[in-house]
C-alpha cells in the first residue's frame, strides 16, 4: 500500500467561503461590504454566489484576497410531491477549456427553471459544466432531497455537508449522510462547508458570517490556485476545528488537528465509525486508524468541545494500491 499525503502541516492553507449572497440577488449587503466583512474575519477568499446572477469579480482581488467568480443556480419545489427542489453552487473553472461561452459579469438567468421531470437537475448540471464551471450540490437536507434522486445525478464535484444559515434558521444544515450515500454508491465527491449568508447584522446574536468554511492547501492564492486545489480535494471543511495534517503512512491513516473531544474515522463498507477517545481531562490533537481489508473509503471528523466539526475529504483506498496489488 502506498503512502500518501492529503494535507501537509508545513504547507500554507487558505480559508474561504464558497456560498454567500449580496444585493445582486436576495442578500442585504453590497458586494464590496461583504468582501470587507470577510477580510476583517481573516478569510483569504470567497465566492459571491447570488441566485441566478453570475458574478465575475476580479475587481475585488488583491495580493492577499481573492474573490472567485460564481453564482447559485436552481429551483424551489416547483411541483409539490414531484419536484423536491434543488440548488447548485457554480464556480468558474479556469483550468479547463469551456465547451460554450463563459458567463459574463452580472449575467442573469431564467427563474423559475421549467420543471421537466427528474432529468431537470442533470440538464442544469450539464449546462453549467459546458460553460466551464464546477458544480456543488447545495444544502440537500434543507431541500429534503431524496437519496435515490441525488445518486442518479452526475457531474457535481462536491456536496455541501454543512450550511451555516440553515443550521440556525431551520436546523437543517448537515449533509454528511447524503455525502456518505453518494460515496457508497461510487461517486468520488468532496464535502464543502459554507455560510450561505444573506444578511449580516453585527448586533445579531448569531452571525451568518464565519460559521462554515473550507481551508484549501493551494500553491498560490489565486482563482487558478484555489480551483485546482479544490478539484484535487486538497482541502478540509469546518464549522470550528482545524485539521493540520492528514496522510497515510504504512497502512495507517493519521490526522493532526486542533484540540478536540474526539476524532471519528468513517469507513465503508465496514461498520463504524471508529472513535479515538480522549483520556480523562485531555483533549485530542491527533489520531490514527489502520486501513483494513475491504475498506472502500475513509474520511475523518474531528469534533471540538462545542460540538463543531472539521471534515476531511475521503481517502479512496483503491488509489493507494501498489501496481502488483491492482
Amino acid at each position: 500500500m502506498k503512502d500518501k499525503v492529503y494535507l501537509d502541516r508545513s504547507k500554507r492553507k487558505y480559508k474561504g467561503n464558497l456560498h454567500l449572497h449580496t444585493t445582486w440577488s436576495d442578500g442585504s449587503q453590497e458586494a464590496a461590504d461583504v468582501v470587507s466583512a470577510f477580510k476583517a474575519k481573516g478569510y483569504d477568499f470567497i465566492s459571491i454566489t447570488d441566485h441566478d446572477v453570475f458574478a465575475r469579480t476580479a475587481a475585488f482581488d488583491t495580493e492577499s484576497f481573492t474573490v472567485l467568480p460564481g453564482m447559485e443556480r436552481g429551483g424551489l419545489n416547483l411541483v409539490p410531491d414531484e419536484d423536491p427542489g434543488y440548488h447548485f453552487g457554480v464556480l468558474d473553472d479556469p483550468t479547463i477549456k469551456s465547451e460554450k461561452e463563459r458567463f459574463d459579469h452580472l449575467q442573469t438567468f431564467e427563474v423559475p427553471i421549467p420543471w421537466e421531470g427528474q432529468q431537470s437537475p442533470q440538464k442544469l448540471i450539464d449546462e453549467m459544466k459546458a460553460h466551464g464551471n464546477l458544480v456543488i450540490f447545495n444544502h440537500p437536507e434543507w431541500h429534503l432531497t431524496r437519496f435515490e434522486d441525488m445518486v442518479q445525478y452526475d457531474g457535481f464535484f462536491a456536496i455541501e455537508i454543512y450550511n451555516h444559515a440553515t443550521e440556525w434558521t431551520t436546523s437543517s444544515s448537515y449533509g454528511a449522510a447524503y455525502w456518505d450515500h453518494a460515496l457508497q454508491n461510487g461517486k468520488r465527491v468532496y464535502g464543502i462547508a459554507a455560510d450561505d449568508s444573506h444578511d449580516h447584522d453585527p448586533n445579531c446574536k448569531i452571525s451568518e458570517y464565519g460559521g462554515g468554511w473550507v481551508s484549501v492547501e493551494a500553491e498560490e492564492l489565486s482563482q487558478q490556485g484555489i480551483i485546482s486545489a479544490l478539484k484535487n480535494g486538497q482541502f478540509y471543511s469546518s464549522s470550528g476545528p482545524e485539521i493540520f495534517d492528514f496522510r497515510v503512512v504504512d497502512g495507517f491513516v493519521h490526522v493532526e488537528c486542533s484540540p478536540c473531544q474526539y476524532i471519528m474515522f468513517k469507513a465503508f463498507p465496514l461498520r463504524g465509525p471508529f472513535h479515538v477517545e480522549r483520556e480523562k481531562g485531555e483533549l485530542l490533537t491527533s489520531g490514527s486508524m489502520v486501513i483494513q481489508k475491504g475498506m472502500n473509503y475513509i474520511r475523518v471528523e474531528c469534533v471540538d468541545e462545542k460540538g463543531r466539526i472539521a471534515w476531511s475529504n475521503p481517502i479512496f483506498v483503491a488509489d493507494l494500491a501498489e501496481e502488483d496489488e491492482q
